[in-house]
């Protein structure tokens, strides 16, 4: 990508480029860094040749703005604000690690591109592949127009790198950590909690359907979403999750009216919510709602998760997207001290997950029994 960047910028004098990466510190220590390495390089090739040129017209580095001989300008800024970028008026950019980026920014950055001193208007991003519910993997491959295009890369294509190394490597790595950052192949794969979820078999179009009876699980929340999800149940005990809402900042009172609608539609044999949620719980009785605080023993909610995914007894509907990517990117911690993985998954992103697990508080679809109104067994 610093390639790219400079030949395009030599090429248009005045053409302002923005390069960004997903923090600061990033984009100091890796972005810049490699920045300006590569354009030394280019300059040390000059004098080598007898040339008596300099690339380089001035360095700010207060700013990390870079001004070429000929004005074109390289701003370096991070990406943790798409709304920065929205006065811009770009010629190219570029991107570092877009999978850890916010998609408005992509979205952002393509509408900057207006400037009128480049030939040509052009992104450019590289990066290490994430999940396959990830926009990088959405937009370049599953879903692409002629308007994107990728180029597949694996450590094995890097001719500077001895076949040794390489296989030092993978002997030194685990599957999924090789798999991933060797052969450059989409999934969550390092720590993952549910392995055997698979975007093929799992998600589909499944809200339509008719069910045997339905079923809910709420995760509780302001700051960060309020998730509560519907699950439709079949005949053969199979799981459907038809329909999400994830909103941050709602009121308890709203989430309750938008479970009271939904429960004229759905009539809900039970309801699990998180059960540090009692005042949700409380006011949701009330609204002779069905609900029960779930179990919220993390080990065995994920256990139960685990086999439904194992077993293929859970589906999802393709629209309760964040649902997807939870499930997809939920991982477990690791140790600070040995680098290991621990048992307990990281507490972030797991709003819609957590709803998942709780929605299955008293299901067991290995008995031939189904819940009544009130939620007991039969």
């Amino acid at each position: 990508m610093c390639h790219v960047i400079i030949r395009a910028c030599i090429e248009s004098p005045r053409a302002l480029c923005l390069f960004t990466s997903q923090t600061v510190p990033m984009l100091r220590d890796t972005v810049v860094r490699t920045f300006l390495e590569e354009v030394d390089l280019y300059e040390n090739a000059l004098k080598k040749a007898g040339v008596n040129f300099q690339l380089t017209k001035k360095w700010l580095p207060s700013i990390m703005t870079f001004r070429f001989f000929n004005d074109a300008e390289v701003l370096f800024r991070s990406a943790d604000d798409p709304m920065k970028f929205k006065s811009l008026n770009l010629d190219f950019f570029a991107i570092d690690e877009p999978v850890d980026i916010d998609e408005r920014v992509f979205s952002m950055l393509q509408g900057r591109l207006r400037a009128k001193h480049s030939k040509y208007h052009f992104g450019v991003m590289a990066g290490n592949p994430s999940g396959k519910s990830n926009w990088v993997y959405q937009k370049f491959f599953e879903n692409k127009s002629d308007d994107y295009y990728y180029v597949h890369t694996t450590t094995y294509d890097n001719k500077y790198l001895q076949r040794e190394y390489i296989d030092s490597m993978v002997e030194s790595y685990d599957q999924d950590y090789a798999r991933r950052y060797i052969l450059g192949e989409w999934g969550s794969f390092e720590g993952q909690v549910y392995k055997d979820f698979d975007m093929d078999k799992h998600v589909g179009q499944f809200r339509e359907n008719k069910y045997k009876y339905y079923i809910g699980g709420y995760d509780d929340g302001y700051r960060n979403p309020a998730c509560f999800l519907t699950i439709g149940i079949d005949s053969d005990n199979n799981v459907y999750v038809v329909d999400e809402f994830y909103e941050t900042e709602k009121t308890t009172d709203s989430i309750i009216d938008y479970v009271e609608a939904m429960n004229k539609i759905y009539k809900y044999n039970a309801i699990f919510a998180d059960p540090s949620a009692v005042h949700w719980i409380e006011s949701a009785k009330l609204k002779r709602l069905r609900v029960k605080p779930a179990n919220n023993d993390i080990d065995s909610g994920i256990a139960k998760c685990k086999a439904f995914f194992k077993q293929d007894i859970i589906h999802i509907d393709k629209r309760c997207q964040n649902l997807i990517k939870e499930v997809e990117s939920y991982q477990y911690d690791f140790d600070r001290l040995s680098s290991n993985l621990t048992e307990k998954p990281i507490k972030k992103n797991d709003h819609a997950v957590d709803a998942l697990r709780y929605a299955f508080t008293e299901f067991n679809p290995w008995h031939r029994k189904s819940l009544l109104l009130g939620g007991n067994w039969r």
